[in-house]
């Protein structure tokens, strides 16, 4: 929600006792807007206190009972759906086969999940302890539990000039409980009516509160079942017999992800393969050929052999195309698969201030979490040899298996241990009876164990093909014959499972600690008021190391390397050190300024060095009702630390070869040539090399402008607008190896698939090609990727909000509260003076070009009932050729008071039982764009005991 326009609000740091946050009734449209004699407060995105909530900047507050309002268990969810949360993220409710399996990040205007700054009561969090990529860190919401947080505040503009790098699209402050009074307990438990996903939730806060000082606590206990694919085939998630490449006849199948089981040979290394060879009832291999795709019958013997899952499948929808099988799959590979893991949090959070004189007062808070989350990953049981190795007589071979999990001892769990620690102590006081100060040191930490059955090399190899005899082409020579190919085609056993395998152990650890010292104040008079100020100084060490299991990095070169796993690694340290002044003057009545400046120096192996940002804003009040307000600031962003310190990470993938696909005239501007290039023999295969230490990454600087205004239009009811824009300069980005093929292919080509012509002599084209080495004839020979500073990105839009509350007589009390964002452009320029690419159709950029929220409430004597809702607008489809529907959702809370100390609610999220809108061109699983949601409806009831 967003605060009333211009009202003041009570002191967060008041040693006022609070009560409990059970529901209260929605404001009378009589009751006074609020009192003009209440203390000051500090807002976020400023150090000086003030008595008006509404400043230069807009600022959302999301309070707890907001969050329960909406029917949300986590803050991660009811920060999900806000307006101004415009872009993609990695991880989150979906997290199939990633590494950071509970992380919740944020990507305020569509930025990157490293543009905002996230503050734990003001002080900085440690990044989260994993990632899929060096491009996937943050610092994640998902660790801290509801119980302990009073209020979040959101900022949704540039800060850098008030709280140093990352603060460049806005800051988010999670302001936990404090001078608690009195005890109160939450119980609350639910499941999804699709299936999966039960959850209980157990919450205690409570707190006393004496003379001199109070000690606030809280404890959280989240349980959650996993879901997995099969629970929503009939949604058409994660169903390869659904699945947009499928055949719509489910007796003759045409497509699975990855073939089953397969074995093919090369002509020479490295040119072109043979057909797929099967093994016989007899015991022989045998060869597919063009006129018997399935080897005389040999592939329906294989394929039933490896496993009863196993399907045959065909080659094309029309019969008239072949109407013989020429693979094998398993179309019931991704049912056991995760799309919400198992997680069980525990968490205490404790907070206490003692008063020593009235002008001196120590204050202390330590928040822990434990978390354990439990995945099913198919990625285990998945066995294919690139290629690099070669039989004595039939020549260099590829070979794939999946493995059968009801042959190999159950699907493979992987698990996932997380601890997190924050802790913040420190002084504060009053000086001359009119400066305050504050003194303080933060420590925060995130460390992460986890361990798996994984294949490694040595053991898969030796299992399926015996022994190496010797060496050719770089790889393993061997001699397989009747026992190999048994163990090839035949099926597999627990046993077997455990003799390809071994448990791989990796631990991840990030920290940050933080000494801080902020003064401030009124300096002196002027006319129009007391011109106030805050300096802050401070010096902090963050340190980010990714360690998996030695076998997995692609640093070692020992025959027990993992086999078909590279992980992420690396890790390295930074100092900080920085200070600044910002400066409130009242140049008239109504009109006022603010002035900051800030100076940060880094201290690490990059070429960052030091940084200086600005920021500007104005505040007029042509009447006591009306805010007009304008600011613009500079922001800077310190390159990843992954980026920085990084290992190298190597990979096998297969690339569809757009560039060779429009050569023969593909149209690829459209679905069907899409398809026909995706399915067509311009596939390579090969290894690639992402990321890796990169020293010569320099600060990434932004500049933000905004103009609106609030406007109370009348009693309970205001009304406020704002445009914004932000340009970065030197954005830092790991450029993807689709994004690198896709403006190669533009490059050689051209022009772009929808004819846009392309400059091939550009910088970026020389960047491209600098990536991506090609055969005479165009074939993919070598690929890497690496962080660069790109030139820029550009974007700008609007956010608005409404907010009307009244009383209705016998009938109740009413509210009605919105949000809206609109994404007006995104570009990004990749080398300074080409030009600007419009992105507003990259997905991976702009997730929804436009937000809506808004909550309906109602309250009368014992009852409150909310509808909270939210529409996330069109978005472009995978293939980005035309825009998926709207998607709307609706929350509904009802909940009654049934006696003086008790309430209970019933909570129902999705009512509607909605999913996202369908996407043919998403042909990867679950085959439906994550992004809306994978859980369907859900039934929460509440019970909340005070006492």
């Amino acid at each position: 929600m967003t605060l009333p326009a211009l009202a003041p609000a009570a002191s967060a740091d008041n040693a006022a006792q609070q009560q409990p946050d059970t529901p209260d009734p929605v404001p009378a449209a009589t009751d006074k807007a609020a009192a003009q004699t209440l203390d000051k407060i500090q807002v976020t995105g400023s150090r000086i206190k003030r008595t008006e909530v509404e400043g230069p900047s807009p600022v959302v507050v999301i309070t707890a009972e907001d969050i329960k309002k909406e029917g949300f268990s986590t803050i991660a969810e009811a920060l999900g759906t806000l307006t101004q949360f415009t872009g993609n993220v990695v991880g989150g409710e979906w997290n199939f086969g990633n590494q950071a399996p509970s992380a919740s990040y944020l990507n305020l205007r569509g930025l990157g999940v490293g543009y905002q700054l996230i503050l734990l009561n003001g002080k900085r969090m440690a990044d989260y302890a994993a990632a899929s990529t060096p491009a996937d860190t943050g610092i994640s919401i998902g660790s801290i539990p509801a119980a302990a947080v009073a209020r979040i505040e959101v900022l949704s503009s540039g800060a850098s000039a008030i709280y140093g790098s990352d603060a460049v699209a806005g800051v988010v402050n999670i302001i936990t409980k404090d001078n608690w009074e009195g005890n109160h307990l939450r119980i609350r438990g639910g499941t999804y009516t699709d299936g999966g996903g039960d959850t209980g939730n157990l919450q205690f806060s409570g707190g006393k509160a004496w003379e001199r000082g109070s000690i606030t606590y809280a404890f959280e206990q989240l349980n959650r079942e996993p879901v997995y694919a099969w629970q929503r085939n009939d949604r058409g998630i994660g169903d390869m017999r659904t699945a947009p490449l499928q055949s719509k006849d489910p007796n003759r199948l045409t497509w699975a992800p990855a073939d089953g089981l397969t074995l093919w040979f090369y002509d020479t290394p490295g040119g072109y393969m043979h057909y797929n060879s099967w093994l016989d009832r007899a015991g022989n291999l045998v060869t597919a050929s063009p006129g018997s795709p399935d080897a005389g019958g040999a592939l329906q013997y294989s394929c039933a052999n490896a496993s009863p899952k196993y399907t045959p499948y065909y080659p094309y929808d029309d019969p008239a195309d072949g109407d013989t099988p020429t693979a094998c799959g398993n179309m019931h590979y991704y049912d056991w698969a995760t799309l919400s893991n198992k997680y069980n949090k525990t968490s205490a959070y404790v907070s206490g201030n003692y008063r020593f004189t009235d002008d001196l007062e120590g204050y202390g808070q330590l928040l822990v979490t434990h978390a354990r989350d439990q995945m099913t990953s198919r990625a285990s049981l998945y066995v294919f040899n690139q290629g690099n190795a070669t039989d004595k007589t039939l020549g260099m071979f590829e070979y794939q298996r999946i493995l059968d999990p009801e042959q190999s001892g159950g699907m493979p769990q992987r698990v996932y241990r997380e601890i997190g620690i924050s802790a913040n102590l420190g002084v504060r006081g009053t000086v001359f009876d009119r400066f305050d100060w504050d003194m303080g040191l933060t420590f925060s930490s995130s460390e992460m164990k986890s361990w798996w059955r994984q294949g490694l090399t040595n053991k898969v190899h030796g299992f399926l093909f015996g022994e190496a005899i010797g060496t050719a082409n770089d790889g393993p020579l061997y001699d397989l014959g009747p026992e190999q190919f048994q163990h090839m085609f035949g099926p597999t056993s627990a046993a077997d499972f455990m003799a390809m395998t071994d448990i791989v152990v990796n631990r991840n650890k990030s920290s940050a600690s933080t000494a801080q010292f902020v003064f401030s104040g009124p300096l002196f008079e002027l006319p129009a008021g007391e011109v106030e100020m805050a300096f802050v100084a401070e010096a902090a060490h963050s340190k980010y190391d990714l360690a998996p299991d030695v076998r997995s990095r692609n640093s070692y070169k020992g025959e027990d390397h993992t086999f078909n796993y590279n992980a992420t690694w690396g890790g390295g340290s930074r100092d900080r050190y920085g200070t600044g002044l910002e400066l409130r003057v009242p140049v008239f009545k109504r009109l006022t300024a603010t002035l900051a400046g800030r100076y940060d120096r880094y201290d690490d192996i990059s070429d960052v060095g030091g940084a200086s940002t600005w920021a500007a804003a104005l505040e007029w009040r042509p009447l006591d009702n009306l805010l007009v307000r304008a600011n613009h600031q500079t922001s800077f962003l310190a390159p990843n630390l992954m980026w920085v310190y990084g290992g190298p990470v190597s990979s096998y993938g297969n690339f569809v070869n757009d560039y060779m696909c429009r050569k023969v005239g593909m149209d690829l501007s459209t679905t069907e040539g899409r398809r026909a290039c995706n399915n067509s023999d311009y596939v390579d295969g090969l290894w690639w090399t992402s990321g890796g230490m990169n020293t010569q990454l320099h600060e990434e600087t932004a500049e933000s402008d905004g103009i609106g205004f609030v406007w109370d239009v009348f009693q309970g009811f205001s009304l406020s607008a704002d445009y914004w824009r932000v340009k970065l300069k030197g954005k830092s980005a790991l450029l993807s190896v689709d994004g690198i093929l896709e403006g190669n292919t533009e490059c050689l080509m051209g022009s772009k698939i929808n004819g846009d012509p392309v400059d091939s002599d550009s910088g970026k084209c020389a960047m491209y090609a600098g990536y991506v080495q090609r055969d005479a004839e165009g074939r993919i020979t070598a690929l890497s990727s690496g962080a660069i500073n790109q030139a820029g990105v550009r974007t700008d839009g609007f956010d608005a909000s409404l907010k009307y509350n009244w009383a209705w007589g016998r009938l109740g009390d009413f509210g009605v509260n919105a949000g809206f964002t609109r994404v007006l452009s995104y570009e990004e320029q990749v080398k300074e003076g080409d030009d600007w690419d419009d992105a507003m159709h990259w997905t991976s950029r702009v997730a929804f070009r436009t937000r809506t929220n808004w909550t309906l409430s109602w309250a009368r004597n014992d009852w409150n009932v909310n509808l909270y809702g939210y529409r996330n607008g069109p978005r472009m489809n995978y293939y980005a050729t035309k825009l998926l529907r709207p998607f709307v959702q609706w929350n509904a809370s009802a909940s009654r008071q049934i006696t003086e100390h008790m309430r209970v609610g019933v909570d129902v999220v999705n009512v509607f039982n909605n999913y996202g809108p369908k996407d043919d061109t998403y042909t990867a699983f679950p085959y439906y764009q994550g992004i809306y949601g994978l859980m369907g409806r859900a039934v929460y009831v509440n019970l909340d005991i005070d006492f």
